[in-house]
């Protein structure tokens, strides 16, 4: 039993081939959860009528029926971004940046967020909260932008649609600064292969791990020109400590999306390629360690 991506309810479950969402008895059918990808599955039915129809036409005319040619159904080239996705990205990122800017308040709320926001701004730190916050908004929209690219690149339709789920995520996250980055999903149409699909579930977590590992390198390379250990006082140790940050939160975003199951990325990954799944899952749960442990001993 799983939850329904549109109405949250638990039910058993279906798959959209089109949009790859998951979805209740009642809003299985693609018309039914206003699927994005609904015209691929009208395109569909209408190839399939009309192949039924030009084999009919030869049987009654005696001729020998021919075998129908696959066609692969793809959508025509059009702009990168809808207006519907572009809106729902944009609402996407304001929750967000409310979600990121209650972390400063961690574990008490978004009203210790504010209290520590009017400190930074007495010390003339203003820059440190929002540098953290711009660096929580783009782990979320690397992740999910590098899902839609790679989709595209391999010929598939993608687009980011939040999901109503997301929205009550969302509002747990910043009254009790929670870093829920479940506002919306990345749809894409039905790939040629496994390979495709996997490679893009992939691209998300993948894209997590390299700005970690990107983040790791800035911290050791400031260690190291500070003598072999980071200053504790400063402008420096704010810089460490805002890299530390979003080392942690690229890392956790990864391993958290590939958990080894649907619906996570780490689900496909998984049943697809179980070496690939082991070394990307290792690397990230090393760079999370470091942000964790070999912070303190630099």
């Amino acid at each position: 039993m799983a939850n329904c991506s549109l109405c949250g309810k638990e039910d058993l479950t279906f798959t959209c081939h089109y949009c790859n969402g998951v979805f209740c008895t009642d809003h299985r059918l693609p018309e039914s959860h206003g699927c994005p990808g609904i015209h691929l599955a009208k395109d569909e039915a209408s190839r399939r009528i009309e192949e039924a129809f030009a084999g009919s036409m030869e049987l009654e005319e005696g001729m020998e029926p021919s075998r129908p040619e696959r066609r692969e159904i793809r959508k025509p080239k059009r702009k990168r971004f809808s207006r519907t996705e572009t809106r729902d990205l944009t609402i996407a990122s304001i929750l967000v940046v409310l979600v990121g800017f209650s972390m400063m308040g961690f574990p008490y709320g978004i009203w210790m967020a504010f209290q520590q926001l009017a400190g930074y701004i007495a010390f003339g730190l203003w820059w440190f909260p929002i540098a953290t916050i711009g660096i929580f908004l783009a782990t979320f929209m690397v992740h999910e932008l590098a899902h839609k690219f790679t989709a595209q690149h391999y010929g598939m339709w993608s687009e980011f649609r939040m999901t109503s789920t997301g929205y009550y995520l969302s509002l747990v996250a910043i009254l009790l600064s929670f870093p829920i980055f479940g506002t919306g999903v990345v749809y894409t149409s039905r790939a040629r292969s496994e390979d495709e699909n996997a490679k893009a579930n992939l691209a998300g977590p993948f894209s997590n791990l390299i700005i970690a590992l990107i983040l790791a390198t800035a911290i050791f390379v400031i260690a190291g020109l500070s003598g072999g250990a980071l200053p504790r006082v400063g402008a420096i140790f704010y810089v460490a400590v805002m890299l530390r940050y979003g080392l942690i939160l690229n890392s956790m975003l990864g391993l958290f999306n590939m958990i080894p199951f649907q619906p996570f990325d780490g689900g496909t990954v998984f049943a697809w390629n179980r070496r690939v799944w082991i070394v990307v899952t290792a690397f990230l749960l090393g760079l999370l360690l470091i942000g964790y442990i070999g912070f303190q001993l630099l």
